[in-house]
């Protein structure tokens, strides 16, 4: 009984009292299974979970490098804008002014006749573009402004326009020479021949420009296609100035190595040096091309294309631009007149009267050598004596450009000065020379709002064209019958650049024999020729 009682207990089932009860948990009213097996994921279900866990981790990752994707983008494109609307901001202010400006002068009257154009550059590197015409009835021009805008990298140091008007080049201190259009107001391109901010700049002729630079150089290029032509190197550091004859065959440079060089541009080297003692700062011809200015600080010196020094002005203050001008005549019996105006420290133009004894009177008389001697030892033989002064600034002056001008009163020269006063002042010359007390006030100004200036140039702005609603108009009367004075035809520029240059500087030496002559005392001039070929080839 007892055995049989311990096997029923040792292979018998517990009873119900020991059995582990069943627990059902429902979720959103869905009863799940108790059992091990339901509670227990399988193999295949762990391997889903895996496989999804890792695609959900990927997509994670996916997820997270497009945010950080879009985020660099968000990030880049906000910067962009930043800086777009940062260097559009000047731009926009420019614009806002001249629109503002322009609205203002609107209603002026049109120009009719003949018409000039000031251009002007600043520290701000801003290249200011103004009109100026004489309004019918009226013998005080007015000045509008046309362009104002960032032109270069860095500040304008020089600027020149060619002789018919159509091309403005701008020298910059970033090494660049950019070529513009000024008839359609549009950039042409920009000159990288040199290494070194430019200093100055000139237009030979209307197919030529020389310019100079901080690298010891100058270079002409051909305005048909801005090729460089010829490249002269001779000083030994900074070229400070070039001017070129009214000739067009001879220029005169000087730099920081304290010498004057003149330039055979016809052959493209060196034909003459001279030692100066000092660092000139600029060089200018007078239009009669028989005398040069140097300016120096505080003297200016005036010489003889010979090379002689002729007088010598001097100030206690500072010199800081030059340039000679001629006077038309006031009727048709007077001669029209030379004047060299000197702008100062003091913010005014100081206008002299040059006059040279003996420039081609007596190179034939063969037989006054002992008259010739006597006079070489007399000193100078130039009469320079004060005739005027220029006011109207209250900073020193910059730079100053003069322009021959049909006024409606009759030929006068205009004189445009800029100063760091942030005017832009226009003179008439009209009745120069004077007395040394005389004061000329500006005829008209025009204010940059407080712009650092530091060059300008008075160029030709030609006579406006009539609208095409009249020149169809014209054309349609024509038709019916109607007679009109012909105009007189006007050369396209083509055509003036055709007869202008037959390239005058791509000449062979026989052409070019006896434009300048230069002789210099003691020496024979087959053997200068032949030292100075090999100093500048």
């Amino acid at each position: 009984m007892g055995k049989s009682g311990k096997s029923n207990k040792a292979g018998g089932a517990r009873s119900a009292p020991y059995k582990k009860p069943t627990v059902s948990v429902t979720y959103d009213g869905d009863a799940k299974p108790a059992s091990k097996s339901a509670a227990k994921p399988s193999k295949e279900t762990k391997t889903g979970k895996k496989s999804g866990a890792t695609k959900e981790s990927n997509t994670r990752k996916l997820n997270i490098e497009d945010k950080a994707k879009e985020l660099a983008e968000k990030k880049e494109a906000k910067a962009r804008a930043k800086a777009e609307k940062r260097a559009a901001e000047p731009k926009a202010a420019v614009v806002e002014r001249v629109e503002a400006e322009l609205a203002g002068t609107a209603e002026t009257e049109a120009p009719t006749g003949p018409t000039f154009k000031i251009i002007a550059g600043s520290y701000e590197k801003l290249l200011y573009g103004l009109e100026g015409h004489y309004p019918s009835g009226s013998d005080t021009p007015v000045l509008k402004p046309i362009f104002i805008f960032p032109a270069h990298l860095s500040w304008i140091k020089c600027i020149a326009a060619s002789p018919n008007g159509k091309y403005l080049a701008t020298g910059s201190e970033d090494e660049f020479i950019k070529v513009w259009d000024l008839r359609r107001r549009r950039e042409i391109g920009a000159l990288s021949q040199h290494t070194g901010s430019i200093t100055s700049l000139t237009f030979p002729t209307s197919q030529h420009l020389l310019a100079t630079s901080v690298d010891a150089t100058l270079s002409l290029f051909r305005t048909n296609d801005w090729a460089l032509l010829k490249s002269l190197k001779g000083h030994s550091g900074r070229v400070n100035s070039v001017d070129v004859h009214p000739t067009g065959r001879v220029a005169l440079s000087v730099g920081k190595d304290q010498t004057l060089k003149m330039w055979d541009l016809m052959r493209g080297r060196g034909a003459a040096s001279l030692a100066l003692g000092s660092e000139a700062e600029i060089v200018k011809f007078a239009p009669s091309g028989t005398h040069f200015a140097v300016l120096y600080p505080r003297k200016v010196e005036i010489y003889s294309l010979t090379l002689k020094l002729l007088h010598t002005l001097e100030t206690k203050s500072r010199f800081n631009a030059l340039l000679f001008t001629e006077i038309p005549p006031k009727d048709d019996v007077s001669e029209g007149e030379e004047v060299l105006c000197i702008g100062t420290e003091k913010g005014i133009v100081e206008i002299y009267s040059v006059e040279v004894a003996g420039d081609d009177e007596d190179e034939d008389d063969g037989d006054d050598d002992e008259e010739d001697e006597d006079e070489d030892m007399s000193g100078p033989t130039a009469i320079v004596s004060l005739c005027g002064k220029c006011v109207g600034h209250t900073n020193r002056i910059k730079s100053i450009s003069a322009l021959p001008f049909p006024a409606p009163e009759g030929p006068t020269t205009l004189l445009t000065t800029v100063s760091s006063d942030g005017f832009i002042n226009l003179y008439d010359l009209r009745d120069m020379p004077a007395t040394p007390e005389t004061e000329l006030t500006p005829v008209t100004s025009y204010d940059t709002k407080g712009s650092r200036l530091t060059t300008v140039f008075i160029a030709e702005g030609g006579v406006p064209r009539p609208p095409k609603k009249v020149v169809r108009a014209a054309e349609e009367a024509k038709k019916t019958g109607a007679r009109f004075a012909e105009p007189e035809e006007e050369e396209s520029d083509e055509e003036s650049d055709e007869e202008e240059g037959e390239d005058m500087y791509d000449q062979s030496d026989e052409e070019s024999e006896g434009s300048i002559e230069v002789e210099y005392e003691g020496e024979e001039e087959e053997e200068e020729e032949e030292e100075e070929e090999g100093e500048y080839e």
